[in-house]
């Protein structure tokens, strides 16, 4: 064997023996896989410095060219690297930056985040005035006075001791996650974000937390229940879960006190009394604006979800989504109780 092939041997057997390592210790070369994801310098086994025209060699094995693996990932595929400069002082060094390739995709193909990132403008504009005026109106108040509203309700939330109206506005805000899910999730899939975590989070902060959203997401009509994932298809879409979330709703405007105060009290000393606490506390102006957002942005998603469902008129599925905002909360729980089926296939 003559001295060439002897090193060629020993420099294979080298990256074989690394390679063996590597695969019987997954979270280090977990570790060595985000390294080289940022930066793989060219002094590093395995690899050769980058010529001048930017094309890396990639050594062969007696089998010919092949990539090398580690946990079934390709780490040395020369097509998945490109070339970068640095300096250091005065000396230029060159390295290879890693970076992976989707269904064959070139590194000119691949879009970055804000390549194809769309702005809803309706959306956005409420986010941004619902933010302001939260801000204004915390800014506004005298000191304490939400905390003493909010300490009602940490004490009985069903009786908090304040309006009959904003007891009710604020219940019901804990509740319009669920529908929300409903007519969001079965378009998730394919969205800039993933639903899951601002639907979640909107159960405490409203619209400040599903407004990123609702922002940036695109409306899907073309859908079937095919295209759902496990919960979305069979909690989600259940008749049964609906009407409970329906009947939820309805009992807010009961347990509240709203309807009994409706029915026995004056109802513009009811009024007046909400109107007074509005404009003396920042909780629930605030509040009743993000219910007041949540109820149009809700309508709005009602009527792209009735296109979902084979109704391909324009105005009817805003027709549809306008009744929804007729009892606010309640009317995207019946909604979801009622709307047809989505297609199987």
């Amino acid at each position: 064997m003559s001295v060439v092939n002897r090193n060629a041997h020993q420099q294979a057997m080298k990256r074989r023996k690394m390679l063996n390592f590597l695969n019987r210790n997954p979270l280090f070369s977990s570790f060595l896989l985000l390294g080289a994801a940022v930066f793989v310098p060219n002094h590093v086994d395995g690899f050769v410095p980058v010529p001048d025209n930017h094309r890396i060699v990639v050594p062969a094995t007696s089998a010919g060219k092949e990539d090398l693996f580690v946990n079934n990932i390709a780490i040395a595929a020369p097509s998945s690297f490109h070339t970068t400069h640095f300096y250091s002082g005065n000396k230029q060094s060159t390295g290879v930056i890693a970076r992976g390739k989707i269904n064959g995709e070139s590194e000119s193909e691949k879009p970055g985040f804000f390549e194809d990132l769309a702005i809803s403008p309706p959306y956005a504009i409420a986010y941004v005035l619902f933010l302001g005026y939260a801000f204004m109106r915390t800014m506004g108040e005298a000191e304490g006075a939400s905390m003493e509203v909010l300490q009602g309700f940490f004490n009985d939330p069903l009786n908090p001791g304040c309006n009959e109206i904003f007891t009710t506005i604020f219940n019901l805000l804990g509740l319009f996650f669920v529908p929300m899910a409903c007519l969001l999730m079965p378009g998730a899939k394919g969205q800039k974000f993933p639903a899951t975590p601002f639907l979640a989070g909107a159960a405490l902060g409203g619209y400040g937390v599903l407004g990123p959203y609702a922002i940036t997401r695109k409306p899907m009509t073309d859908i079937t229940k095919a295209d759902l994932g496990w919960f979305t298809a069979n909690v989600l879409e259940n008749k049964v879960f609906n009407y409970f979330i329906a009947a939820a709703f309805f009992s807010a405007y009961i347990t509240s006190g709203l309807l009994d105060a409706l029915l026995t009290k004056d109802v513009h000393e009811i009024i007046s009394g909400y109107l007074d606490l509005v404009s003396s506390t920042a909780i629930a102006s605030a509040s009743s604006m993000d219910f007041l957002i949540l109820t149009v942005a809700g309508a709005s998603f009602v009527s792209e979800d009735v296109k979902r469902r084979n109704v391909d008129d324009e105005k009817t599925a805003n027709l549809i989504g306008a009744t929804t905002m007729l009892l606010p909360g309640i009317g995207l729980a019946l909604y979801c109780a009622l709307r047809p089926n989505l297609n199987e296939q």
